[in-house]
């Protein structure tokens, strides 16, 4: 299947020009778009980067491309299509990415049977067959099938010191879940969550079609009042419940691929700039899930993706689920996705998004305008390894108007990073510049950005303090991270984050910012660790420290407190 022999590049850090950040796991990876796909051929005591030829046979074979979307499912469909070559004694993938819900970075081993060796076949495997525990979470799996356990958790300690900067009634005026809102002081609390079920791939015959799916529960809850609200609670819902078709090696070439899916399940556009896996749906109030953030499921999310080796081309319908669930107010997306990733350096694309329907309202001096009518134009570039130094570039530009009322909004961001590849922690520093509008009162026109589903933590969650009071709208940013890498399983990063108002005029924000006497919103300091324990477990360390600048300050009432916050929590995945 395919091609073994031909020019190579022998490994390092810097893999198929990809510098490979942390390995994480691929239970909590569905749902994320695939930045690059490397191969990498281990024979004998050589290991080497498959050429471009090789790449062309492994799409053929495989069809995993860049730029199309992470399926733990699917991914393993390919693993066995490549461990059916006569030629591959085993074979096995693994997942890197920089930040919580970035695009992921997949490398595929292969691992070749030494001259005389013979190819031992397998066969079936799982729990069904063996009758051991040790195969958990495999049932079954076939050469034309798979079904799994799904068996996915959380455990996390939470604490908050002067939250809201000692302001919480202030800042939750009008939240339906703010019923025990923090103040000044210490607020500690636990959370945990639980979501068993099951999942699985089956080819259709002997026709490269395959039917896939997934059915999960998730059981969440506290043991007392969050920074929120009021008491312990417990809840449980359906998470996963999708069904899709895919159809694979499509074309002359072999090389092309169409999925179609629809149900409960996760989905994310880019970095989530705009649409982030991690906003599906809401898990705050009685859910007992707020900062563990256990549910990322759509209510209901329709997915059409074609893809090819270096073009992909999505359509999406997205319904995000809120915490009180009426018919006539849910709000829902339509949208469309074209980008060409040639695998090496460019990442190149073009968003359009349309909110179809919902009854919520953007508010101006005069009124209101609907949000239904919204459309989002969001093109895209990235580009990675720039001449081969490690440095790298990422901008995206929203604009927003509205089919039916006076709109015009612009966001957009612009970042620049080196990634130190000789170094032996693997530094990076990364600085990013956000521009959110907002709305000037003296023109007819409503000019606030609005940030739809953005979220994300190290991605689009700008302070996890100073997210929680000024949101994305009106917002500039200065954003410099530095991170390091002192093994495979293990991040470190410290970000600082600048933040002020584009405008005085705040219409639309929590209640005491809604007009502003300074524009100096304030400053956070975020120390971040990931360290996957083992394959299967996570453990997750934040604590940060947000500065209160003016524009709080002269809002409320004195004293004003800074915002200490540290969390530590560890996840399950299977």
């Amino acid at each position: 299947m395919i091609a073994l022999s031909g020019a190579a590049q022998r490994q390092s850090n810097l893999i198929g020009g990809e510098y490979l950040p942390i390995k994480i796991d691929p239970q909590n990876s569905d749902g994320l778009p695939i930045r690059s796909v490397i191969l990498m051929i281990h024979n004998g005591a050589k290991t080497y980067v498959a050429d471009s030829t090789q790449m062309q046979t492994f799409y053929q074979g495989a069809n995993i491309f860049p730029g199309s979307t992470f399926n733990q499912n699917i991914a393993n469909m390919a693993l066995r299509r490549i461990i059916s070559d006569d030629r591959v004694k085993s074979a096995n993938y693994e997942l890197y990415s920089s930040n919580f819900g970035s695009p992921v970075i997949m490398v595929y081993n292969i691992n070749l049977l030494a001259q005389g060796e013979m190819k031992s076949y397998d066969g079936k495997k799982g729990i069904a067959v063996s009758g051991k525990g040790a195969d958990f979470p495999m049932i079954i799996e076939t050469n034309k099938a798979e079904l799994t356990f799904i068996l996915n958790g959380g455990a996390g300690l939470f604490n908050e010191n002067n939250a809201f900067f000692g302001h919480g009634t202030e800042f939750t005026q009008g939240n339906p879940v703010a019923t025990d809102p923090a103040n000044m002081g210490v607020r500690f609390w636990g959370e945990a969550y639980v979501e068993p079920g099951i999942a699985g791939i089956i080819e259709l015959g002997n026709s490269n079609i395959y039917a896939y799916g997934a059915l999960s529960g998730l059981f969440s809850g506290r043991n007392t009042s969050d920074i929120y609200s009021h008491g312990a609670t417990a809840f449980a819902d359906f998470e996963k419940l999708y069904a899709g078709l895919l159809f694979t090696k499509m074309g002359k070439q072999k090389n092309k691929t169409l999925s179609l899916s629809y149900g409960r399940q996760t989905f994310q556009l880019n970095d989530g700039f705009l649409i982030s896996k991690y906003s599906g749906s809401a898990n705050a109030g009685d859910r007992g899930s707020v900062y563990l953030n256990s549910r990322t499921a759509f209510n209901g999310a329709g997915l059409l993706k074609f893809n090819t080796r270096r073009w992909s081309v999505q359509g999406f319908y997205l319904e995000p689920e809120g915490l009180f669930m009426k018919p006539s107010n849910n709000t829902s997306y339509l949208g469309g996705y074209a980008g060409y990733n040639d695998n090496k350096h460019f990442d190149v694309g073009v968003a359009y998004i349309n909110r179809i329907a919902g009854a919520g309202n953007y508010y101006t001096p005069d009124g209101s305008i609907p949000q239904k009518g919204l459309y989002v134009i969001n093109p895209k570039l990235w580009i990675t390894n720039i001449a081969g130094t490690g440095l790298f570039f990422k901008s995206e530009y929203a604009y927003e108007g509205h089919s039916n009322a006076n709109m015009g909004a612009n966001g957009w961001y612009a970042g620049i990073g080196m990634e130190f590849k000789k170094l032996k922690t693997r530094p990076t520093l990364y600085y990013r510049y956000a521009f959110m509008q907002g709305d000037n009162p003296d023109t007819e026109r409503y000019t606030r950005y609005d940030p739809l589903l953005t979220g994300g933590l190290g991605d689009w969650v700008q302070g996890i303090d100073m997210r929680k009071v000024v949101g994305n709208g009106n917002i500039i940013t200065h954003r410099v991270q530095a991170k390091i890498f002192p093994s495979k399983s293990l991040e470190l990063s410290l970000d600082y984050f600048h933040l002020r108002a584009d405008t005085y005029s705040n219409i639309g924000s929590l209640a005491p910012l809604r007009e502003l006497k300074s524009k100096q919103l304030g400053d956070e300091i975020t120390l971040t660790s990931r360290w996957f324990v083992s394959r299967h477990f996570m453990l997750l360390g934040i604590a940060s420290y947000g500065i209160p600048g003016n524009g709080i300050r002269d809002a409320l009432a004195q004293p004003v407190k800074d915002w200490a916050s540290v969390q530590l929590a560890m996840f399950m995945f299977f």
